[in-house]
């Protein structure tokens, strides 16, 4: 909010109380020019106006100077007491109406969004604006201000608002208690700011989401636009405004089950990567050919009968309205919870259940009810709502997908660098073997803490020492990067997973592949290992004792380049 328009609502609550305060100094100050008064000499003698308001600062203040300049006469003494009790109420209406403007839950919320608005304004450093904050929006803002990046949230319901004020963040958070979907909010919160580093729409609406997308793109082309959708239609309305990273999590779920059915090593790896904070690696689980069931048609649950049809199983599907439109010949009556169902639907003689409905009680129910019946089932289940997920750990089903997770990892993955995309969908084409050697190189590194990702540039400006090495017409590898600038012998905790040189993408480039200028590497290793790679990137010292193992003072890469010079002349 403006701060006019805060002016504005202060003065028109206050316009009474000010008024009534006005009119009770006139007419005291008044009264006190017109009580006649004697000076020093007995001289009949008048207060000026000036003298009177002086007078009756000090008495409506009831600080109480005396009488000045000379002793009152009885009519001024009288005026005197007039004047203290007429000041005095009217002070104290006053004062109760500013407290009760205080009080008041508009004034306070539009006075906290003024506050907001220019704590925005005030950032000198990138940012993201978070639109929704539910479950996914939870998540976004924990992991983003834990990398210490500032956010600002905006989401119409105050509640929640409220509550991620209180909470201890790893950097500042700015929230709004308003509706994402008025373009001018999202101006307010920070959209055409030139530190927005992205908008990340992870509200419940498809329709809000559609409309901060939409909203993003037109008012800051430069900002990187991350949108959640559940319905393939708004799926793809976003994408044909070119929004830059569009999930929908029915597709995700779907993909993820491919994956874990035709190549299970890629699958681990895929879902190491893009399932979030705290995402561990999934144990190796072949996922079984056969008769499969699956509990309720929702769109998850439909997508799965398809996938698996697909796959050459078959499918006997449990749902409560088994003549609903798209339910297919010799759907099952019922919920999958009672044992009775999943009898009839021939679980003793199945290879794997998927619990799909729309209720977690619902799913956790059949899940355990399943593995009572067959404890050999592959369990596969969605959780809906991320308040379940201890319950989910406990029940330990061989596959879950969370939306909410599944989101908020997918765009996670994708904020720490634009390689990011690339790098998956060019993994995405692998088979199975290549995912299974990249997995073993990755876990070398860490335990089943997923990595992290970090990009960069072989420019004069972000690696000066590696651009003036090349100029100079010295080779430098890539594996120059990965060694320790203390102990070149020794590897640090990365791989360099992507090398994208003119437009083209190297898929894990070899350590002996030679770096050129304008090319861009992705790097996947251990939390925080790629802050060493930066000693390289920029120190002429440090990248000679990495490629030579040696370590003088009166810089090797110069004087290659002096011999260079020498020759060309």
């Amino acid at each position: 909010m403006k701060t006019e328009s805060l002016l504005f609502l202060f003065f028109r609550r206050m316009r009474v109380p000010l008024i009534v305060l006005i009119s009770a100094y006139a007419i005291a100050t008044l009264g006190f020019t017109l009580m006649p008064g004697v000076d020093d000499e007995g001289n009949p003698w008048r207060m000026s106006m000036l003298e009177a308001f002086y007078v009756v600062s000090y008495t409506g203040s009831t600080i109480g100077f005396g009488e000045v300049p000379y002793e009152f006469t009885p009519a001024q003494r009288m005026w005197t007491m007039v004047s203290i009790y007429l000041t005095v109420i009217a002070w104290l209406f006053s004062i109760g109406s500013i407290i009760s403007l205080m009080q008041d839950p508009i004034y306070r919320s539009a006075l906290r969004r003024a506050r907001q608005s220019r704590g925005v304004r005030a950032m000198n450093q990138p940012f993201y604006l978070v639109c929704g904050y539910g479950d996914t929006g939870r998540i976004m803002v924990g992991a983003l201000t834990s990398r210490g990046h500032p956010v600002v949230v905006v989401d119409k319901n105050r509640e929640k608002i409220e509550t991620l004020e209180v909470e201890d963040l790893g950097a500042s958070v700015t929230s709004f208690g308003m509706d994402a979907q008025k373009p001018d909010n999202l101006v307010e919160a920070g959209l055409r700011n030139r530190w927005c580093a992205g908008v990340i729409a992870v509200t419940g609406s498809d329709k809000t989401n559609l409309k901060v997308a939409i909203s993003a793109k037109l008012l800051n082309h430069s900002v990187v636009v991350h949108a959640r959708a559940h319905s393939e239609s708004a799926t793809e309305n976003m994408r044909s405004f070119e929004t830059d990273y569009v999930v929908n999590p029915v597709e995700e779920y779907v993909r993820r089950m491919e994956l874990a059915i035709t190549r299970p090593d890629l699958f681990r790896l895929y879902h190491w990567i893009s399932s979030g904070p705290g995402a561990r690696l999934v144990p190796p689980r072949e996922v079984p050919v056969g008769n499969w069931i699956v509990c309720g048609f929702t769109q998850v649950g439909r997508a799965v009968a398809e996938l698996l049809e697909r796959q050459g199983m078959t499918v006997t599907v449990v749902d409560p309205n088994p003549e609903g439109p798209g339910r297919p010949d010799g759907t099952v009556a019922g919920r999958g919870t009672e044992a009775e169902t999943l009898t009839e639907a021939r679980v003793e003689s199945a290879v794997g259940i998927v619990a799909a409905t729309s209720d977690d009680a619902d799913n956790l129910s059949i899940l355990i009810t399943a593995r009572h019946l067959n404890p050999d089932l592959f369990l596969a289940t969605l959780e809906n709502g991320y308040s379940t997920h201890a319950l989910f750990r406990a029940a330990e089903p061989d596959f879950v997908g969370q939306p909410s997770q599944v989101i908020a990892g997918y765009m996670l993955c994708r904020v720490s660098s634009s390689l990011v995309e690339p790098f998956l969908s060019s993994l995405l084409e692998r088979d199975n073997d290549f995912a299974r050697d990249l997995l073993a190189r990755l876990l070398k590194h860490q335990s089943d803490d997923s990595p992290e990702f970090s990009g960069g540039r072989i420019s004069a400006r972000r690696a000066p020492a590696i651009a003036r090495a090349i100029e100079a017409g010295v080779e430098v590898p890539v594996s120059t990067l990965l060694r320790n600038p203390r102990q070149r012998d020794a590897r640090l905790p990365l791989e360099v997973v992507l090398l994208r040189r003119d437009e083209e993408d190297i898929l894990c480039p070899g350590d002996d592949v030679a770096l050129e200028l304008g090319d861009r590497i992705l790097l996947a290793g251990r939390n925080r290992a790629a802050r060493r790679v930066r000693a390289a990137l920029e120190n002429d010292r440090i990248l000679e004792y990495l490629l030579v193992g040696e370590d003088r003072r009166n810089g090797w890469v110069w004087r290659q380049k002096a011999v260079s010079s020498e020759r060309a002349s």
